[in-house]
């Protein structure tokens, strides 16, 4: 087997690829479903934001705990318990669902903060043990691989979502979704990681403390959390598509379905070719230059008002953010000391979950009181200018490069 695909001959990797491919897939169809019903019933893209915060402040709680859970106990089981948070929001919007006519938004926002309960839980487990079951020299592929599989989920899961929700039905949806996060749970019950070293176990406060102290003083680390935290923050127009699948394309939930999924594509496109051509050389700058891209293709979005343009265009975006995605994990496996991998991926993860649902209310809201394209304009704008001013700040990020040795 050719060396970029030796990876895959690793069966707990391949375990692992599955439980996140598959949890993101029951994620992405809920959030579309969830996300539709809401807009469909309050008509009015504040309340899209609205739920977004839902999920992301218990997702924010719950991380730092998460974290240390993770570097104090074994990280399979933590995520098993977490996974056990999800299929419980996914049971509570079957019963919602079970009506013919939703019309109250409130148990899909009590769903949604049980995701974020779980989100909190899984994300710093689930990463913390990739870097148990791979070796240290294959982080940077294994990242690709990781990525490939998460883009399936999000190019598959909108666009089936979109197609059986108007077809079929909300309830169907979700019991795919329930069917997939199971799916997940398996997977991850399959896994089996090596034995840790056992140290003694660190009082939390001190424990999370010393997992902010860690990022704040790693330059490379911060720069590239801060990177992705302020970009998609601003740039978050896919909080919007609701809005611009009803208002300006006029293509209902299946119409949104597509502009959900075709990031994804591009995203996975872009993992493929990453597998044969990984990136070393001027790492930070293809880092920096992929942000900026991301920005520029958010305000071609929206000032675009052809629908299978804003697909081709929404593809691009996701490419240029999966270089960002890549990187950025690679960055944080190899600049992380095992002791410490749970708490810098809660520290991580909440600059992901604050960057991607605080950068949808940020979204609702100045859709609400700019309008739709302003909206996605501004926040186009303002990527590229974190970039510049992250560039100017961190040269330590701007000069990274990686070596031959990480594959």
């Amino acid at each position: 087997m050719s060396a970029n695909f030796s990876l895959l001959t690793n069966k707990n990797f391949l375990s692992f690829v599955g439980f996140r491919t598959s949890l993101v897939l029951g994620f992405q169809i809920v959030g579309t479903i969830a996300h539709w019903q809401v807009y469909a019933i309050t008509r009015d893209s504040i309340y899209i934001g609205y739920l977004a915060l839902a999920e992301v402040i218990p997702a924010i709680a719950m991380s730092l705990l998460g974290g240390y859970w993770a570097d104090s106990f074994n990280r399979r089981v933590v995520a098993l318990i977490g996974t056990v948070f999800t299929i419980s929001s996914t049971l509570v919007l079957l019963v919602a669902a079970s009506s013919d006519n939703l019309t109250n938004i409130w148990p899909l926002f009590v769903a949604v903060v049980i995701i974020g309960i779980g989100r909190g839980i899984i994300a710093p487990a689930s990463s913390a043990l990739l870097g148990e079951i791979v070796p240290h020299h294959f982080y940077g592929r294994a990242a690709v691989f990781n990525s490939i599989g998460w883009h399936i989920a999000l190019i598959t899961g909108p666009a089936f979502a979109g197609l059986m929700y108007e077809k079929y039905s909300a309830a169907l949806c979700y019991r795919f979704a329930m069917g997939f996060t199971v799916a997940s749970g398996i997977f991850l019950f399959l896994l089996r990681a090596p034995k840790r070293e056992k140290k003694p176990r660190e009082k939390i406060l001190s424990a999370i403390s010393k997992g902010f102290h860690f990022v704040l003083k790693n330059k490379v680390v911060l720069g590239a959390m801060s990177l992705d935290m302020f970009a998609v923050l601003f740039g978050g127009a896919i909080a919007l598509l609701p809005a611009f699948s009803d208002q300006i394309y006029m293509r209902g939930a299946s119409g949104l379905g597509y502009l959900r999924a075709a990031p994804a594509l591009g995203a996975a496109i872009m993992g493929l070719m990453l597998v044969g051509y990984p990136i070393r050389r001027h790492a930070g700058k293809i880092l920096l230059t992929a942000v900026a891209t991301f920005g520029l293709a958010m305000i071609a979005f929206g000032l675009n008002t052809h629908y299978y343009l804003a697909i081709i265009i929404l593809a691009l975006s996701g490419a240029v953010d999966n270089i960002s995605v890549v990187l950025r994990s690679t960055i944080i496996q190899t600049h992380t000391p095992d002791a410490m991998r749970g708490r810098v991926a809660a520290v991580n993860s909440i600059f992901i979950a604050s960057s991607n649902e605080i950068g949808a209310f940020e979204s609702g809201f100045t859709a609400r009181y700019m309008g739709l394209v302003p909206a996605v304009v501004f926040g186009g704008g303002m990527t590229i200018a974190v970039v510049v001013v992250i560039a100017l700040a961190l040269p330590q990020l701007r000069q990274l490069q990686f070596t031959d040795s990480q594959k």
